[in-house]
This record gives structure tokens, C-alpha cells and sequence, in this order.
């Protein structure tokens, strides 16, 4: 069975061993030296008090290791550390480093600074617009042979990881916040998959572990730290998207951020942060010049959707409530206001324009139909 990092694994799965506690524990060592001292209760204070010392001895004692190395070997998945050549150089030398990484994947789009990254984040409730443009994002980078970097998350995430996959190009890395055993969220399974076969999956989590709300701003500070440019495609005021901006600025990292609607309110936090003065990101070619690789050397990126087009034979109120939908999904109320006509005829001509994908629904909502 191949050496797969059981000693760096078993470290991660002790009680509250965070990334910080786990950073001063191996301190340049060897993770084998390290879990005999844990073994052994030798480990010094400055790592915990004598009470959870004890609970590591107790977790070591209890632990098999010839179970996690098949569990290990079962994934086909790696623990590494920084004395590894294929942790990656980004996290090992971060401002809060990350020790202790599980990955999934081949990885050597990460293992040198050089390689250029650019991390993808959004809302998970993104419009069918934002979807269709993280898509072509993802696409047109990866063919560049730039580095997508994402959370793998529903909506913005998702998206750019499916257009990197099928762009042939440079590999995506997904950053998760579960163990590696343990898919999160569900409707991302078959992409899961798809990104330990064709890409990376990468983690701090250790094996087993469910995805508990404080990993994701962990998970966060490691998608700023592997990117060279962070782009948000949709965001709100606050969440998840606007932590990994701030722990960008915090690394000097250039974000980015693509315009949306006003009306938009999943738009709302990409649309603050350019008031704010972060460059606009309307296309692949404004990614790559913030990245500095000169476009007429690059793949040509694909070309961009296009929109359904009205068929001729719509009437005048279908078109003034296609007219009224724009990116923002939009109740049936406030699409009557909209209109100014009666509710039952708003709903069949809403209705009419769903069977001919020029909308969709949304839940109870009604958006655009993507390209």
C-alpha cells in the first residue's frame, strides 16, 4: 500500500486541531515524529493544556492506523505537509498556512507560485445570467491555462468548475470544506467526481468530517491564498464571496468583479465593490490583462452565448412581460406591478413564455431563461 500521508492525517483528526495548532505542533518536523509524541503525551504545552494532551493520547491510542491508510487508499486521496514536495508552496508560505492538506487529483498546477490562479466565488442562488457567465469565465481561463479556482458550492461555483472541466484546458482546483469522503452538497456530486478525476479536490478537513459551518470561512482564506486574482460573479452585501474578498485584500490579491443589475440583489455586493474601485471583470480577456498574460498568445476563448431570440409570432403582451423580467428573479406580484395588468393574464402569459424557454422559474420566481 502506497505511503499516502497517514501520519499527516492522523494529526488532522485530532480534537480541535486547527490549522494554527497543527502548524506550531510540526514546526518543520516530520508528521511520523510528531504522532509519536502525541502517542507518548510528550507534546508541549504551548500546543494545548495538559487536558487536551490527554484527549490526543487517548484519540491516538483508539486510532487504527492500517484503517485510515485504506481509507486513504480507497479515495485515492493524499495527506501532505509542508515537507511534502506536492503540498502546495501558496498555503505552506500563506500568512495563516495551511499544514495539513487532504487532496484528490493530480496537483501540479499548484506546487509552484508561478502557475496563474484566479479564484471564482458567488452566491449559491445566482441568476440564470450570472450562471451562463461564470460558465463561459470558467471556460475561457482554463483554456488559457489559467488555474480555476472555486469552492465547488452550488451556483457561481459549480458553474465555473463545469465551463473549466469542459474547456480541455488547465485543470480546476475545487476547495471543499468537508473531508473528502463526505460530499457537500449532494446535487454536486457527479462534478465531485468529475474534479477528482480531471482536476484536484483539496481540504484541511480530515476524513469523516461533516461540513460544520466555522470550516467554510477556514476553507475561504485558502481560495484567497491560492489565487492571483479573486473575480466575484455575483454576491450579495455579505456572505461567504465578500470573506474571501476581505482575506484578498489581506494577501494583496487584485479582486475583481463582474456588473450586475441593479435590480439584482444577488448583484448587489460585486456591484458595491466596483463602486469601491475594484476593477470590472466583463469578459476573459479583462481577467487575463489583471493577470498580466498577453491575450494574442492565448487560446481563443469561446465564443459568447447567445441569447434566445423572441420568436416573431409573441404578441405585444408577451413581449412587455418578457420585457419586465430582467436578471433579478421576480415574484409573480411584482411582475404584476410591473406590467399593470390583472394577475390571471400576467400568469398565462408568464406561462406561455416558460413552455417556449424564453423564462424560467425559479422556485416561485420567474427569471430569464440562460442561453
Amino acid at each position: 500500500m502506497a505511503d499516502r500521508g497517514v501520519f499527516a492525517a492522523a494529526l488532522a483528526s485530532l480534537p480541535r486541531a486547527g490549522a494554527r495548532r497543527l502548524h506550531r505542533l510540526l514546526a518543520g518536523r516530520g508528521p511520523a515524529q510528531v504522532w509519536d509524541e502525541v502517542c507518548r503525551g510528550l507534546i508541549s504545552a504551548d500546543c494545548g493544556d495538559e487536558d487536551l494532551r490527554a484527549s490526543w493520547r487517548a484519540h491516538a491510542a483508539a486510532l487504527d492506523l492500517d484503517e485510515l491508510a485504506a481509507a486513504l487508499d480507497r479515495l485515492d486521496a493524499w495527506a501532505t505537509t509542508p515537507l511534502d514536495a506536492a503540498h502546495p508552496a501558496r498555503l505552506a508560505d500563506d500568512i495563516d498556512p495551511a499544514p495539513v492538506i487532504f487532496r484528490r487529483g493530480s496537483f501540479p498546477a499548484l506546487s509552484t507560485p508561478a502557475t496563474p490562479a484566479v479564484a471564482m466565488v458567488g452566491t449559491r442562488r445566482c441568476s440564470p445570467t450570472g450562471r451562463s457567465f461564470a460558465t463561459e469565465l470558467g471556460a475561457g481561463l482554463a483554456a488559457a491555462g489559467v488555474t480555476v479556482v472555486s469552492g465547488l458550492a452550488l451556483g457561481v461555483d459549480g458553474a465555473a468548475h463545469r465551463g473549466a472541466l469542459t474547456s480541455g484546458g488547465a485543470p480546476p482546483v475545487g476547495v471543499v470544506g468537508s473531508g473528502l469522503d463526505v460530499i457537500y452538497p449532494k446535487g454536486n456530486a457527479d462534478l465531485w467526481e468529475k474534479m477528482a478525476a480531471a482536476g484536484t479536490l483539496i481540504t484541511e478537513a480530515p476524513l469523516g468530517a461533516e461540513p460544520e459551518a466555522w470550516r467554510f470561512p477556514a476553507r475561504n482564506r485558502l481560495l484567497a491564498a491560492l489565487a492571483d486574482v479573486v473575480v466575484v460573479v455575483e454576491s450579495k452585501e455579505a456572505g461567504g464571496s465578500m470573506h474571501t474578498v476581505e482575506q484578498a485584500i489581506r494577501r494583496g490579491v487584485t479582486v475583481m468583479a463582474v456588473p450586475g443589475s441593479v435590480r439584482n440583489p444577488a448583484a448587489a455586493g460585486a456591484n458595491r465593490l466596483i463602486s469601491e474601485g475594484c476593477p470590472p471583470a466583463c469578459s476573459v480577456d479583462d481577467v487575463l490583462t489583471a493577470l498580466g498574460l498577453a491575450t494574442e498568445a492565448r487560446p481563443a476563448a469561446p465564443a459568447d452565448p447567445v441569447p434566445p431570440t423572441p420568436p416573431a409570432t409573441l404578441s405585444e403582451f408577451q413581449r412587455q412581460v418578457l420585457d419586465a423580467v430582467d436578471d433579478e428573479p421576480v415574484t409573480l406580484d411584482r411582475l404584476v406591478a410591473r406590467v399593470g395588468a390583472a394577475p390571471p393574464e400576467v400568469l398565462v402569459a408568464a406561462d406561455e413564455l416558460v413552455a417556449l424557454g424564453l423564462l424560467a422559474r425559479d422556485g416561485g420566481k420567474l427569471v430569464q431563461a440562460a442561453p
